[in-house]
């Protein structure tokens, strides 16, 4: 009964968030491009390197204990009285050392306006770290529908806001504060939701000599936070590395050019991986491991036929959509777009799979991965540089998906899957995807290239409907809710 359970929460769990994420992420597009018109490539470097280190405190503020709240079974309120403790504590010492450190990381960046940013690091580091502590909750208590609603309004009273405000005030301040500003909507509306906590929590949270319990839960779980802090500073860090490394070598408006190409790829792909790692990291930590595996394998097929696929349709579009819609200002990103297909294409694989050596109680796995990648991440940047930004761009992306396609091994290694069988069956059907994204490239050089493009890759879904049919059904049964629902479909 609780392995049906767990799989009728994946399905329901997953259908909710990727409505709503896709519904959040139409109406960001939008937004972006209405500010794209509106901002410089300079201000969009500025708020992209800004929010990149804000991401990287707020993971060290909470010191992989969010992670070990969700997957452990035993002192739930323990972990979270440790979680929230510790939260505090780190966000005055975060904030602090931000502080007298801002004009430092200004110069570092090439951007003074960055170091003005940073002394605001008090206030907003608060709002991401409650809001993380409360996302942990939620998602602990699969609480998937209210973490949807709690990012959709999140979404709802930033655009709105932000549509007003950078329309009179068209500074990348206001871009930041009203940014966070729907952060804080989204932490408010999940601390409502979120059952009552127990008295004995809200007692001793601010309590200094109940940090002691805080401390015992810190260093029985050492080994398992430090890998798991180390991890999640470097995934972040070599994720965003053209920005986070690449913003110390040069210009901002480069930073700009590269997060618009990210936010313009990015979208489709955040609407299936944000929606999927939602649910799966708290619903695999209660499975069996061989329900586990049957469920990313139907996940992988549904990538590989349907998802990689769109994400070629949806980059092919984008260079005919983008000179139509903003003119010449952003034409210097399409390159980075098509070198970002690699990136996003395999990080649909590996993202929402990240937490399995998590779930596994096997972190350290993932932590020499981290490192290995950072390593030739920052390697390939390197070298890249040497001919220009966008080359760097390339052999980033080019890295990147090697190393994701390793970890997606050694995950199913992990499973307890054999890695020579895993490695042939994915790179047997990753072949035609490849296929169709280089006739696609190719075919967007022509005169009538949109035309036969799109042509292309109609026949591509006809095809795949009568080879497999059972890929379309697959999607519909996350996307549409049965008529008469089976716990154990």
């Amino acid at each position: 009964d609780r392995l049906k359970s767990s799989d009728q929460l994946l399905t329901h769990g997953i259908r909710w968030t990727l409505v709503t994420t896709i519904i959040r992420r139409v109406i960001s597009l939008l937004l972006f491009l209405v500010i794209a018109g509106w901002l410089s490539q300079t201000d969009f470097g500025i708020f992209r390197s800004y929010s990149l280190i804000l991401l990287l405190l707020t993971s060290i503020g909470t010191l992989g204990l969010d992670f070990h709240y969700i997957t452990s079974d035993r002192n739930t309120n323990l972990n979270l009285l440790s979680l929230s403790q510790f939260g505090i504590i780190l966000w005055l010492a975060l904030s602090l050392v931000s502080i007298f450190m801002a004009s430092l990381i200004g110069n570092i960046y090439h951007s003074p306006q960055l170091g003005w940013l940073m002394l605001a690091t008090f206030p907003i580091l608060g709002i991401e770290l409650l809001r993380t502590i409360l996302r942990a909750q939620a998602q602990k208590s699969l609480m998937f529908r209210e973490l949807a609603l709690a990012e959709t309004l999140n979404v709802l009273l930033y655009s709105a806001l932000a549509l007003v405000g950078l329309f009179f005030i068209r500074k990348v301040w206001l871009y930041v504060g009203l940014f966070y500003l729907g952060n804080l909507a989204e932490a408010l509306f999940l601390k409502r939701a979120l059952p009552p906590l127990a008295h004995g929590i809200k007692r001793r949270m601010l309590c200094p000599k109940c940090l002691k319990y805080s401390l015992a839960v810190l260093k029985q779980n050492l080994s398992f936070l430090s890998n798991v802090l180390a991890i999640n500073v470097l995934q972040i860090y070599a994720g965003n590395a053209p920005v986070l490394f690449l913003g110390m070598l040069a210009e901002p408006a480069r930073m700009g050019l590269y997060f618009f190409a990210t936010q313009m790829i990015g979208v489709p792909v955040g609407m299936l991986t944000g929606a999927v790692s939602q649910v799966f990291f708290p619903v695999f930590a209660v499975q069996q491991r061989s329900v586990t595996i049957a469920n990313i394998r139907r996940y992988t097929s549904l990538i590989l036929w349907l998802g990689i696929p769109l994400l070629i349709c949806y980059a092919f579009g984008l260079q005919y959509l983008i000179p139509l819609f903003l003119g010449d200002k952003w034409n210097a990103a399409l390159p980075l777009i098509y070198y970002l297909v690699l990136f996003y294409g395999t990080s649909l694989l590996h993202h929402p799979i990240s937490a399995v050596p998590v779930i596994c109680r096997k972190p350290h796995y993932e932590l020499i991965w981290n490192v290995i990648s950072t390593i030739l991440r920052l390697a390939a940047l390197a070298w890249g540089f040497r001919y220009g930004y966008d080359y760097a761009v390339l052999s980033f992306c080019l890295a990147s998906a090697v190393l994701h396609l390793s970890f997606y091994f050694m995950s199913l290694v992990l499973l307890g899957e054999k890695l020579v069988s895993s490695i042939v069956s994915l790179m047997s059907r990753l072949l035609i995807p490849a296929i169709l994204g280089l006739s696609v490239i190719r075919l967007g050089g022509l005169r009538h290239g949109l035309y036969y493009g799109t042509t292309l890759l109609i026949v591509y879904f006809g095809i795949l409907y009568l080879i497999d049919p059972g890929v379309y059904s697959d999607l519909k049964r996350l996307l549409l809710p049965a008529k008469n629902p089976d716990p154990a479909s």
